[in-house]
């Protein structure tokens, strides 16, 4: 984030996650390996990315590419960076770029940067157009909604499921129509003893399950 705006911190990653986890043909290694290498190395989470610490992590875990991102502001707008990186060789796979004219058009910006990464890696255009659900249906039009759930997201995994459920519960506050912040809040609720409340937004989730890429979808329906 070379942006004095902060909301930016957390949830591009997300949102580019949700983008390429589209695709029948990648694979996106979970935040929680990558935790898992990173304490092997001495190294603590907190103390975030750099390009070659990426790399470092890309080859400790078996993987192609690493994808390293950046945006940054363009006058009145955003300009949005990505590069997929080969983890043996350091060379550029494919780079893209995007603009968006005004911050609340940087997710489509960003979801629009995506999908020509993907066909720049080698999948077909039959494929990205096949599962390419827009990221304001598939998360929320709300930048507001989707960088609370962000933040539950990550207070998650660094404090817990209670301290998780306000930014989940606020998220739905901002967007009664966001899913993946409903199933989130029923798997915290259900996994803190809250049954009724679980079982409530699950279903919500599941009302709303269109709302959502496909693989979320499925994840969705299991909850």
């Amino acid at each position: 984030n070379n942006t004095d705006d902060r909301v930016f911190d957390n949830i591009l990653k997300q949102a580019l996650a949700v983008k390429l986890e589209e695709s029948p043909f990648l694979g996106i290694v979970s935040d929680d390996k990558i935790t898992k290498n990173l304490k092997f190395m001495g190294r603590s989470p907190a103390q975030g990315l750099s390009r070659d610490v990426a790399q470092q992590l890309c080859q400790r875990s078996g993987s192609k590419a690493f994808i390293a991102g950046s945006v940054g502001k363009l006058g009145s707008g955003y300009v949005l960076n990505l590069d997929a990186v080969n983890c043996t060789s350091g060379d550029t796979l494919a780079r893209v770029q995007s603009r968006a004219p005004s911050k609340d058009q940087v997710l489509r910006a960003l979801d629009q940067g995506a999908s020509k990464l993907r066909a720049q890696l080698g999948e077909s255009l039959r494929s990205v157009q096949a599962f390419d659900t827009p990221i304001e249906e598939a998360t929320t039009s709300s930048l507001e909604a989707w960088n609370l759930y962000c933040t539950g997201t990550k207070v998650r995994k660094e404090k817990g499921e209670i301290a998780a459920i306000p930014f989940f519960k606020a998220a739905v506050e901002r967007d009664s129509s966001f899913a993946l912040a409903y199933r989130s809040l029923g798997i915290a609720y259900n996994n803190t003893g809250q049954t009724n409340l679980g079982r409530q937004n699950s279903e919500k989730a599941f009302e709303l399950r269109e709302h959502s890429s496909e693989r979320e979808r499925y994840k969705i329906t299991a909850s």
